[in-house]
């Protein structure tokens, strides 16, 4: 067997545990957000769409990934899963956009960000970030995915452009509330103990945030790199054993873009306290009625 033919089997081992991580993980981030009222926030409604759309990765798009790989027959097959994984690939970095955008307004407005930003809203945001993403990942069923490729770039560019603008204005306004609140502690009071709570827990979310559009770029980096040097070899280049060992690695960055989908959710569970607590005790939960169940099996018998 070729080196590339390894290289292709060792990434579709990769895959099959990535899978599992990113359904469950997500799964459970749903969960949690769906059962308790008081994740029902115009964040979290963002946060459910990016979950969802992570949950599809590790429902759709990777099971069609290891198809493809395993079985060189289903070329077919290969327009559908660019337009499955270039939709949700879209849809996550536009709505860790608009939860970007959603923290700069509730900065900016202060009393207003709730009438003005309401979950309704958000709701049509999320909705149409869905419908624009799969109509124009589409494309790829009929043109290809490089003319979608090409189409997405200036989003794409747009959208890390807002979103270098909204943390630096996020991250210099936080700060200067922390230093704020620091210098007033020397008088403290319950009004000032709240606020101090308040922008601890903001700033918290912003640095989540953050970090979740961090790890987009870097599991995305290497695929557009991957992409850009497929779209400009030569044909001489593309006649040689080389351009082949550069398809099996642009393939290995599909997977670091899957492995985007488990990222996420563990960010959210390892860095705000209200989402660890309560899938904690969706777990506990869900291992006692195993318990339960284990116990009267025993006793049937």
């Amino acid at each position: 067997m070729k080196a590339t033919g390894i290289l292709t089997l060792v990434n579709a081992g990769l895959n099959v545990p990535l899978i599992f991580t990113s359904t469950i993980s997500n799964a459970l981030i749903l969960i949690a957000i769906w059962k308790t009222p008081t994740l029902h926030t115009v964040t979290n409604v963002l946060v459910f769409g990016l979950a969802f759309s992570d949950l599809g990765v590790g429902l759709i798009s990777q099971p069609l990934g290891i198809f493809l790989l395993i079985n060189p027959l289903g070329q077919d097959a290969v327009p559908i899963f660019q337009m499955f994984s270039g939709s949700l690939s879209a849809i996550s970095l536009l709505t860790i956009t608009a939860i970007g955008v959603e923290r700069y307004l509730a900065l900016k407005l202060h009393l207003k960000h709730q009438e003005v930003v309401t979950v309704r809203r958000v709701v049509y945001v999320l909705v149409l970030i869905w419908v624009c993403s799969i109509v124009a990942a589409s494309s790829c069923l009929w043109y290809g995915a490089i003319l979608f490729y090409k189409a997405a770039s200036p989003v794409i560019v747009l959208c890390l452009l807002i979103n270098m603008f909204v943390y630096q204005k996020l991250y210099r306004v936080c700060r200067m509330h922390h230093a704020r609140i620091r210098d007033q502690a020397m008088f403290p009071d319950e009004h000032l103990h709240q606020r101090a709570i308040a922008d601890a827990r903001f700033r918290k979310s912003v640095k989540t945030i953050f970090l979740i559009l961090l790890a987009l770029i870097l599991c995305y980096s290497p695929f557009c790199c991957s992409t850009l040097a497929i779209i400009t070899v030569t044909s001489d280049f593309e006649k040689g054993d080389r351009y082949e060992m550069l398809q099996t690695l642009y393939l290995f960055t599909w997977t670091i873009v899957f492995a985007n989908s488990t990222v996420n959710p563990a960010l959210l569970y390892f860095q705000l306290t209200e989402f660890r607590v309560i899938i904690k005790g969706l777990l506990r939960k869900l291992c006692a009625c195993r318990n339960t169940g284990n116990d009267f099996g025993n006793e049937g018998m």
